[in-house]
């Protein structure tokens, strides 16, 4: 309001020069006026600048590409409406690192209002956006008081769910390994392997035993089905990372739609075990809400139990590895 307090100022010396120049009365009342007329806003415009209110708000969530905004609220809450209320308003996107452009804006006059604030939804995250520097000034333009901007408002643009091509086998029963039976007894499976201390006798190979000259045991085996797990090493462009968002999305829905619990293991230290659609979502935001880490660690800590698919960008075969 600098434009406003200059007219003010040019006034008030035009009138002290008309005081020194005229020198009666009514020059001496107009001077008086103009020094007393910035208080007599003020205090006029307080209850309105006091009791004022500022919130954002935006909707939770929605796929790539389709409309986002944010919504903002100003609330005199008084009779009055305030003479003039700025602000700033800014946001991040904080998976990606892009800053949302800042914007200025001026309310004159204002007792309720609304307003829609586009946001940009072309690249997957959780937008962070706030109000930076709001402040309720006078009739006049020449007081100011900050205001509260309220919280953050979080809006999260989610990934599209993408089939892969080819289509993985990722069903627990595609995916079958042997396991020593706890305690032995009897199985129609076995793995044949040397004699150690403390085996006990009838678990003893003879016949194969006397044709090695080695005690040859038989180790009971139990068939056991591997656990599914997706993994994900965020590498490339911001497109190709998307692709791969997009892939697990899809394979993730599937899989809970089927009623497989599986794990998802997301750059070197992200991983969670995903067992419905509330906890997928909780990690989609958890991924989305941090910069992605390049580091390939999931892949090198798999699991012998589990069948791994290693989701790769659009155009590139994924790799199953059991």
């Amino acid at each position: 309001m600098a434009s406003r307090r200059l007219v003010y100022l040019t006034g008030l010396v035009m009138g002290a020069v008309f005081h020194s120049l005229y020198g009666q009365y009514l020059s001496f009342i107009l001077l008086r006026f103009l020094i007393l007329l910035p208080f007599l806003s003020l205090l006029i415009s307080l209850p309105a600048m006091l009791r004022v209110r500022v919130r954002l708000s935006a909707s939770a969530a929605s796929p790539r590409g389709e409309p986002a905004a944010a919504k903002l609220s100003v609330d005199s809450r008084c009779f009055l409406p305030v003479g003039c209320l700025s602000l700033t308003f800014t946001g991040e996107n904080r998976f990606t690192g892009d800053r949302i452009g800042r914007r200025k804006f001026r309310y004159w006059g204002v007792l309720k209002t609304e307003e829609s604030l586009s946001l940009p939804s072309d690249r997957c995250g959780v937008i962070s956006c706030r109000l930076d520097r709001v402040w309720a000034w006078d009739y006049m333009g020449i007081f100011a008081l900050p205001v509260k901007g309220g919280d953050p408002a979080v809006y999260s643009v989610l990934p599209v769910a993408e089939k892969p091509e080819p289509f993985p086998e990722l069903d627990q029963d595609s995916a079958l390994c042997l396991k020593p039976k706890p305690g032995g007894g009897y199985s129609e499976e076995h793995e044949l392997r040397p004699y150690h201390q403390g085996d006990p006798l009838n678990v003893i190979h003879w016949k194969l035993s006397s044709k090695l000259d080695e005690t040859i045991v038989r180790e009971p085996q139990l068939m056991k089905r591997k656990r599914v797990a997706l993994s994900v090493t965020p590498r490339g462009s911001q497109k190709m990372l998307e692709s791969q968002l997009d892939q697990l999305l899809y394979l993730s829905r599937d899989l809970v739609e089927r009623g497989i619990s599986h794990r998802i293991c997301f750059g070197a230290h992200m991983e969670a075990y995903i067992k419905d659609k509330n906890s997928l979502d909780e990690f989609m935001l958890q991924i989305l809400s941090c910069p992605p880490d390049g580091s390939r660690g999931p892949v090198d800590r798999n699991k012998p139990d589990e069948l791994v698919y290693s989701i790769r960008p659009k155009g590139g075969e994924g790799a199953v590895k059991a």
